[in-house]
């Protein structure tokens, strides 16, 4: 059983590995488009939240400058109704107004509104060390600066801009505007159109940027940052999406659905042919029992009692029992190449199986080539007269030597020849040859005959078990189909090479093999 998971286990973890690998570098190649649009439209939403809270800071800062040129014209405080009146009409248009407080001599003289803010009335900056080095800074730059947010005398936090005053060029005062920071600010984060974003406000001191307002950034992620000049300070908006990308998470579950699928898939099919491979290798098995016991049956039930019918036979040919008549005598002839002819199909079945299975022994040895070639052809002199057939024997190369198995080499000439004899025509021509080829290196011995040719469509089933070119119970020559296999089986084992040409002129089976020896 673990041996038939064994592969399938590989092969499905091969495909989750190849899968996630793709999966992850479309995921990535996803990643970099949708991070590369998210940025533009962090800086798009960036812009906005920046110039809503640059309009909203605009209106304190210009409500401070148009009460500096009221005073300038009303030469200060000298009707303070009239500075009050002033900034009771344009108050209404400031809903985060604190206070504004007018402070002559860096003394405030005049709050307004005066309800809830009487603490600060007379607050004289000097005494104050933290608020007067900024108004030092101020007066030295003569430019307004916004400060904070800071805690606040009355409570709470506040944004303050304070503003020069001159009059006929000389510093007269200051003017102080308080915001409500949560409230001026809030909007950052009660805004119903950005809570999406993680913002974030940051005040530069001395070279570096500090945090003052905001929610915490996530580290890791993408952000986008943009800088907000104001009077006397620098602020920076940071923003960043909050949490991980939908889109993505989808894809990402998406694929790997599919890949899931994919797997069970694979891993079914898979299943499925592994199953049908081992019920095949079962069949097969069984197959090879019984065929095994086959040849078992043949070898004894068939051949030992074919020899003895042979032996007989034998005798009788040779006058155990006296001289037999003509007719007898041709009887037994009859039988005799008949039983031989037997015996020959048994034993190239057992030469077909030990073939296969890799058990025939052979005893290579250095044989002179001319001396295995002139064994063989001696004793086809009767079924050359019987067909009224001609050979001819050419080799020029007496001295060729080649290592094979005597036994067997002769096994193969026999097929080759008795091929060559049964497929010729009446008259016709067997013609054997030896050729050196391969640079020297190897033997060529050629077995022509001047037949019909092998029919195209048959030509690659040559070498095939039990094939035949005509199979038809009319066919005109005989056979099992066996010789040629066995041929190709016993060259190939004893180092050689076997093939044919054919035409309809006749066919050509050649052997290649290497020189022996000192020829090499």
């Amino acid at each position: 059983m673990q041996t038939y998971l064994r592969p399938l286990l590989r092969t499905l973890l091969l495909i989750l590995l190849l899968g996630a690998l793709l999966i992850e570098l479309l995921l990535w190649q996803i990643g970099v488009s949708a991070r590369s649009q998210s940025s533009q439209e962090l800086l798009l939403r960036g812009a906005e939240v920046r110039s809503a809270l640059e309009t909203r800071l605009r209106d304190g800062i210009y409500l401070s400058r148009g009460l500096v040129s009221f005073l300038q014209s009303q030469r200060g405080l000298q009707e303070p109704e009239k500075v009050e009146a002033w900034l009771a009409s344009m108050n209404q248009e400031v809903d985060y107004l604190i206070n504004i407080g007018i402070a002559p001599d860096n003394r405030i003289a005049l709050i307004f509104p005066r309800e809830g803010n009487e603490a600060a009335l007379g607050l004289y900056y000097p005494d104050v060390p933290k608020q007067w080095a900024t108004v030092q800074q101020i007066m030295r730059s003569q430019q307004p600066a916004l400060a904070g947010p800071l805690p606040l005398v009355q409570g709470g936090m506040g944004l303050i801009y304070r503003t020069p005053v001159y009059m006929d060029g000389a510093y007269w005062g200051l003017v102080s505007t308080v915001m409500d920071a949560p409230a001026l600010l809030g909007m950052v984060d009660s805004e119903p159109r950005w809570q999406d974003l993680n913002l974030q406000l940051q005040r530069l001191e001395g070279e570096q940027y500090t945090r003052f307002w905001g929610a915490d950034l996530q580290p890791g992620r993408m952000q986008q940052a943009m800088l907000i000049p104001l009077p006397g300070v620098t602020w920076r908006l940071v923003l960043q999406q909050r949490g991980e990308d939908a889109q993505l998470l989808l894809y990402r579950l998406g694929l790997y659905a599919a890949l899931l699928l994919l797997l069970l898939a694979v891993g079914y099919l898979r299943a499925s042919k592994l199953r049908q491979q081992r019920e095949h290798e079962a069949l097969r098995a069984e197959t090879e029992r019984i065929k095994n016991e086959f040849i078992s049956t043949i070898n004894h039930e068939l051949r030992t009692p074919l020899t003895s019918i042979l032996g007989t036979l034998g005798l009788l040919q040779g006058g155990a029992v006296g001289t037999l008549p003509t007719e007898a005598q041709r009887m037994v002839a009859l039988a005799r190449r008949n039983a031989d002819h037997l015996l020959k199909l048994i034993s190239d079945l057992l030469d077909i199986d030990k073939i296969i299975a890799g058990r025939l022994q052979l005893e290579l040895q250095d044989m002179p080539l001319d001396e295995l070639l002139r064994s063989a052809l001696q004793e086809l002199d009767g079924m050359l007269a019987q067909r009224e057939l001609r050979l001819e024997y050419h080799n020029p190369f007496e001295q060729a030597r080649v290592r094979v198995d005597a036994t067997r080499f002769k096994q193969v000439l026999d097929n080759l020849l008795s091929n060559a004899i049964k497929f010729s025509p009446a008259g016709g021509l067997v013609i054997v040859q030896v050729s050196r080829v391969k640079a020297g290196t190897h033997w060529r011995i050629e077995v022509s005959d001047q037949g019909e040719g092998i029919p195209p469509a048959f030509q690659h089933k040559v070498f095939e078990r039990f094939a035949q070119a005509d199979s038809s119970s009319q066919r005109k020559t005989g056979g099992t189909g066996l010789g040629l296999p066995i041929t190709r089986g016993l060259v190939e084992q004893m180092g050689g090479e076997v093939g044919f040409t054919t035409s309809a002129a006749g066919t050509c089976f050649y052997l290649l093999f290497p020189a022996a020896g000192a020829e090499l």
